[in-house]
C-alpha cells in the first residue's frame, strides 16, 4: 500500500487523460493519440505514454470498425492504403530509437497545422474518386511512418478522409478502420521490437477502461452535430493538437 500510493496523482492523472481523449474519440473518431500523448507526457515519460495507448488504440478503433454495415466493401475500396499504413507503420517502429523526440514532436505538429489550415482555408478541396488509388498508398506510408515512430497517424488520415466527403458515420468507420489496422501493426511490431513488455501491455489493456467509458459519452454528443459542424471539428482538433505538439517540442 505504501507503494501505490506515491503513484495515485500518476495513476488517476492517466486514467483522466484517457477518459477525455475516449470522449474526443467517441465525437469524432480520432484524438485519442493526437489528445492522450502530450497530456500522458506531463504524467510519464514519451515510451511510457505510448505503450499505454497501444491496446486502447487497437480496441476503440477495432470497436468503431465494426459498428453498423458495409465493412466489407470499405476493405476493398481502400486495402492499398491499409498495406501501405502496414509498411509504413514497421519503418517507424524502426526509426523510434534514433529519432530526436522534439524533433518529432516538432515535426509532426508543424504538418498537422499546414494540412487542417489549407482544409479550413479550402473548404470545397475534395479528393476526387480518381485520385484515390495514387494519392492514397503515399498518404498512408507517411501516416504509418509517424505513427509508429509516435502513435500519432492522426492528421494525415484525418485531413485525407475529410477530403473524401464522407458521410458523418461513413467517417468514423472508415477512419476507424484505418486506425485499427496501423494500431494492430503497431502493437505487433511494438511486442516483436521488445518496445512493448507483456507488465506494460497488461496496463495498457486497463487503459482501456476509461477510455471506453469516454467512448460512449462521446457517441451520444455525436448524435446532435451536424455534417459541417463535424467536419470543422475534426479540423479544428487536429490542428489545436498541433499546436500543442509543437509547444511540447519546443519545451513550454
Amino acid at each position: 500500500m505504501d507503494q501505490v500510493l506515491p503513484l495515485l496523482p500518476t495513476i488517476l492523472a492517466c486514467a483522466a487523460t484517457m477518459l477525455v481523449a475516449g470522449m474526443v474519440k467517441g465525437v469524432i473518431a480520432l484524438g485519442l493519440p493526437l489528445v492522450g500523448l502530450p497530456l500522458l507526457m506531463m504524467a510519464v515519460d514519451v515510451q511510457t505514454a505510448i505503450t499505454l495507448l497501444m491496446v486502447p488504440l487497437v480496441l476503440s478503433n477495432l470497436l468503431q470498425a465494426i459498428e453498423g454495415e458495409g465493412t466489407p466493401a470499405l476493405l476493398r475500396r481502400f486495402w492499398p492504403i491499409l498495406l501501405s499504413l502496414g509498411l509504413g507503420t514497421f519503418v517507424g517502429l524502426a526509426l523510434f530509437a534514433a529519432l530526436d523526440r522534439h524533433v518529432l514532436l516538432l515535426t509532426i505538429g508543424a504538418l498537422a497545422i499546414v494540412f487542417s489550415t489549407a482544409s479550413l482555408l479550402q473548404p470545397n478541396l475534395v479528393v476526387p474518386p480518381h485520385a484515390e488509388y495514387w494519392l492514397g498508398p503515399p498518404v498512408g506510408f507517411v501516416a504509418g511512418v509517424l505513427g509508429g515512430m509516435s502513435t500519432l497517424f492522426g492528421p494525415p488520415l484525418a485531413i485525407y478522409v475529410v477530403g473524401l466527403r464522407l458521410p458523418r458515420d461513413t467517417f468514423v468507420k472508415v477512419i476507424s478502420i484505418f486506425y485499427t489496422t496501423a494500431s494492430s501493426f503497431l502493437l505487433l511490431g511494438g511486442a516483436t521490437q521488445g518496445v512493448a513488455q507483456p507488465r506494460q501491455l497488461l496496463l495498457s489493456l486497463l487503459a482501456m477502461i476509461p477510455v471506453y467509458a469516454g467512448m460512449r459519452i462521446g457517441q451520444r454528443i455525436r448524435r446532435y452535430i451536424d455534417p459541417e459542424r463535424f467536419r470543422l471539428l475534426v479540423l479544428a482538433v487536429v490542428w489545436l493538437t498541433g499546436a500543442n505538439l509543437i509547444r511540447t517540442g519546443l519545451g513550454w
